[in-house]
């Protein structure tokens, strides 16, 4: 047998030393990868944490998203503005344009722009907004320029012109028992107004003459009184008052009397001109505190607004429009909910214990100021019941009379149902606290002018009444008016005898009524009803019946674009905004103030 040597194996260092190289490459590779990986998740979570928190859309209009990026920053801009408006407010104040009184008003409303509660929502609202008015004048080839935005720039950096405005008013009311003005109460209210302006050119101090006027808000609609310092833009009369107003000559000059499209007549004063003035630096201080862009964006949403509103009066206002002639029954929601009761119209005197109607409840009921209180009651009811014409002379004498509540109205309450004389109403209202009153007032047989016994209130006093007359309550009128009408009732008729507006005497002759004249649900009916026909009833702050008499496509006269001026705009934006298609994350609105979103 032959052996052979067996061949010895080669060595595999050299496959050791290469599957170890590749071993470390793949090792490398992975935990490189890994790392990579391990980045790119965190470079993920971060980009998606970034953008969760500032590039995230916080709402939507029409499609169009707003990032909450952009409400930082218009947050931050309103901050730097509201900020530059304190500044130049304090310069006026310093040069004594102004009084620290009215500087400290003025500073007051400005910082609640400030809370850091709402700063966040009102700049969302402003973009909301913005975006709305840019997307429909881009549809309807509205151009801003950005001249017009430099000049809405230089608005921005005036304080206009202000005065300190005082208005004397006299509201044309029914004589009672009737609802129903008359012309003569009209020309009455005519002849009042007239015999104060000429009180207060004979010379009599313009205080006085108001307080003989009433000139009480709620007596006369609003706009009444002393509306303090404020521009011609913020002055919250109509244009025609305003115009007045702002181009008298100089301080204590008078207005004409002017009857307002609500029927009410008005005449003012000011007491104090401020003169313009304009911050030379106003954009470059805002854009070195914020962003400088943010400020031309929000010059240019302004501006936009404008061309806008020009755009929709010149069509509704000025332009040619379909329109109805219309009549009106309106009786007004009055003062209690539906189902609390019949109305009653009285005047009254209080004559509280120690003359203190507000601490009547405290004084004991064997104390002798009770007998005094009793004692001048009883006078002032002789008195009346020989001449109730006194009635409102001695209503108004503060050394007579110790009411808080209604002397400024010469005592005289408004129409209210029996409900508001409990001291809660069934619909949890503050009420007059008078249930001796009222059991006394809604007893049958009263004839309006009767002057009533003294009736004792432990709570304020013994109350002299003067009955003016009951009548249902304004849903059970507004029901009856509609039955009769429907019955074949003439229609104008039936409005001069019901109807508590101003056109009430010429059968409620409203005249033509345009788009955006009138109340959204007043303007649907009127429009969807056939000409000749009566529309259902519509309830809008009070309670309304119209007849159409025709239609045209006609311009409005020049009364009528007085009264679209107050108007048209804003309820032609309320409709427009009602119809844009918007989203908004209220809760991450909330989150971006830290306070907010940690309480």
């Amino acid at each position: 047998m032959t052996f052979r040597t067996r061949t010895a194996p080669k060595s595999t260092r050299r496959r050791t030393r290469r599957s170890d190289s590749r071993r470390a490459v793949y090792l490398t590779l992975s935990f490189t990868l890994a790392i990579l990986s391990a980045l790119a998740l965190l470079g993920g979570l971060l980009i998606a944490s970034y953008y969760a928190d500032h590039g995230a859309p916080i709402a939507g209009v029409n499609g169009e998203a707003i990032s909450k990026d952009a409400v930082r920053a218009r947050a931050s801009m309103n901050l730097a503005l509201y900020e530059r408006q304190i500044a130049d407010y304090t310069t006026v104040r310093n040069q004594g344009k102004i009084t620290t009184d009215e500087y400290n008003t003025i500073l007051s409303s400005i910082q609640t722009k400030e809370a850091a509660s709402t700063i966040y929502s009102d700049a969302l609202t402003q973009l909301v907004n913005e975006a709305e008015l840019r997307q429909y004048a881009a549809k309807n080839n509205i151009a801003v320029t950005d001249s017009m935005v430099s000049d809405q720039v230089k608005t921005d950096a005036t304080i206009a012109e202000m005065r300190h405005v005082k208005v004397i008013a006299v509201a044309v009311k029914a004589t009672p028992p009737a609802s129903t003005p008359t012309q003569a109460d009209i020309d009455s209210a005519q002849a009042k107004m007239d015999g104060y302006l000429k009180e207060i050119q004979g010379g009599k101090k313009w205080d006085d003459v108001a307080t003989e006027a009433n000139s009480a808000a709620a007596n006369a609609g609003g706009s009444v009184g002393d509306l303090g310092l404020t521009t011609q833009a913020n002055l919250g009369v109509e244009p025609d008052l305003a115009t007045a107003i702002f181009s008298l000559a100089k301080v204590n000059d008078i207005t004409p009397t002017i009857k307002g499209t609500d029927g009410v007549f008005r005449f003012a004063t000011v007491t104090e001109i401020a003169p313009a003035y304009t911050d030379a630096d106003w954009e470059s201080a805002i854009a070195s505190a914020s962003n400088g862009g943010e400020y031309r964006s929000l010059a240019r949403g302004e501006a936009t607004q404008k061309a806008v509103q020009e755009a929709v009066e010149a069509k509704y206002i000025s332009g040619a429009t379909v329109q109805r002639h219309v009549l009106e029954i309106a009786v007004p929601s009055g003062y209690g909910q539906p189902g609390n009761g019949d109305e009653v119209k009285i005047r009254i005197l209080v004559f509280s214990p120690k003359h203190d109607q507000a601490n009547a409840s405290t004084v004991a009921a064997t104390d002798a100021s009770w007998a005094d209180a009793k004692s001048r009651a009883d006078a002032a009811v002789a008195t009346l019941k020989a001449d109730p014409s006194k009635f409102a002379t001695m209503a108004s004498d503060t050394t007579v009379n110790d009411d808080k509540y209604w002397q400024s109205d010469a005592g005289e309450i408004p129409w209210i149902p029996s409900d508001l004389f409990n001291a809660t109403t069934a619909s949890q209202q503050t009420g007059l606290g008078l249930t001796n009153v009222q059991a006394a007032v809604f007893k049958d047989g009263l004839t309006p002018g009767t002057i009533l016994d003294p009736i004792q209130e432990t709570s304020q006093g013994y109350i002299v009444v003067q009955f003016e007359g009951r009548r249902p309550a304004p849903d059970l009128r507004i029901a009856a008016v509609q039955f009769a009408v429907n019955s074949g009732v003439d229609f104008a008729t039936e409005a001069k005898s019901a109807s508590e507006a101003i056109d009430a005497p010429t059968g409620g002759d409203l005249g033509w009524v345009s788009p955006y004249q009138l109340s959204a649900a007043a303007q649907q009916a009127i429009f969807s009803t056939k000409v000749g026909q009566v529309t259902n009833m519509v309830s809008n702050n009070g309670y309304f019946i119209y007849k159409v008499l025709a239609e045209e496509t006609r311009t409005a006269d020049a009364a009528q674009q007085a009264k679209l001026k107050n108007v048209v705009f804003q309820r032609w934006l309320t409709e427009f905004q009602s119809n844009a298609l918007v989203w908004k994350d209220t809760a991450a609105v909330t989150a971006l103030n830290p306070s907010a979103s940690a309480t």
